[in-house]
């Protein structure tokens, strides 16, 4: 999915692991926009520049769907004494050691105070690069403390621990529930057909603060050796139905082309005559993005040509800091059924005739 793998790279991956639905998100976005956005991995091509102080450099994605809500808060550094790739290996030049994070409920006012983590002891390491490992420093709350509520606006404050000053503040509206309308979703759903000549449909409904979206389908299936019982293996595959998709007025769709599913089969399933397939269920989710990352994408996405001149601005929605604050929200389907005459075309199909389905 097109913003989610986006935000993933963002640093949404690290998101995706607490609710593990998404595999993001939410990531190529923030990479071109800085290196220390990301929650695991940094690209090696970001150019340190020399702040007059200390930049904060925040990333942050609310999500309902998520059981802890992190968010990343570095600085930019520099020392004309010192390679700037040395001073990326100190840990003391990432990090703020002494600051306040929370978040704050506008409507109300209360506010919420993150605690300062080391995230590598939790599992969650950050991927090799130019960039300290270790630790990996990251600003939590658990959902239950902080029950996240759709369509209300939520503030980040950062601020020195030692004083009133405020380093930077941005604030974020949360995205609502999102709901399916086509196919029918529920207990009792009925099953999906898929045909070469037809169309697969997706409709779905979102408030306003949904933005923008991605959609997916995640296949799962087993494969065995007709000859061994015990050679059960279960697998999934995820195919991407839309991108970047903008919201527009009333239900929301995606439609594509039914001999693309029969074609995403054979480009990701390898022919093996020693094995037989089942495709056992189907899932799908649908990503929301809020209005900050709507902006976020424009910006990235605005359309220079090879012969322009125009710079790109970096967006961001902080005060005196880099990086974005923002939120996303994701619906999860689960347990589609495909019908006979699908399955019938799975086996007979010329393009998936020789995977095997049964």
């Amino acid at each position: 999915m097109y913003f989610c793998r986006q935000i993933l790279k963002l640093g949404l991956a690290l998101l995706a692991r607490q609710n593990k639905s998404i595999h993001f998100i939410f990531m190529k976005y923030i990479l071109p926009f800085l290196c220390l956005l990301s929650f695991f991995s940094c690209s090696n091509e970001f150019e340190l520049t020399a702040p007059t102080k200390e930049i904060p450099i925040v990333y942050g994605v609310l999500s309902r769907a998520d059981e802890v809500h992190y968010i990343r808060v570095e600085k930019a550094f520099i020392d004309e004494q010192t390679s700037a790739l040395e001073l990326a290996q100190d840990p003391s030049q990432l990090y703020f050691e002494d600051i306040i994070v929370e978040l704050v409920r506008e409507n109300s006012g209360q506010a919420f105070l993150l605690e300062r983590v080391d995230a590598s002891q939790l599992g969650l390491e950050r991927e090799p690069g130019i960039f300290a490992t270790d630790p990996n420093i990251l600003y939590g709350i658990t959902a239950a403390n902080i029950n996240l509520r759709a369509e209300e606006t939520y503030r980040l404050n950062i601020r020195q621990s030692n004083g009133d000053e405020l380093l930077t503040t941005a604030t974020t509206p949360i995205v609502g529930d999102l709901r399916l309308n086509r196919p029918i979703p529920g207990n009792q759903k009925p099953p999906i057909r898929i045909l070469t000549d037809d169309e697969i449909t997706i409709v779905w409904g979102a408030d306003e603060t949904a933005k923008l979206f991605d959609v997916a389908m995640v296949i799962h299936y087993e494969e065995f050796n007709p000859n061994d019982p015990n050679s059960v293996v279960e697998k999934s595959i995820e195919w991407s139905l839309g991108e970047s998709i903008t919201a527009v007025d009333g239900p929301n769709r995606v439609e594509p082309e039914g001999i693309a599913f029969y074609q995403f089969l054979n480009n990701n399933i390898s022919v093996d005559p020693t094995l037989q397939r089942v495709l056992k269920t189907i899932d799908l989710r649908i990503d929301a993005g809020g209005e900050e990352l709507f902006n976020y994408i424009n910006v990235g996405q605005a359309n220079t040509g090879i012969t322009s001149a125009q710079v790109i601005p970096n967006y961001t929605n902080l005060t005196n800091g880099l990086g974005i604050f923002a939120a996303r929200n994701t619906f999860l389907e689960t347990g589609f059924i495909l019908d006979a005459q699908t399955k019938t075309t799975l086996q007979e199909n010329e393009l998936t005739r020789d995977l095997n389905f049964r």
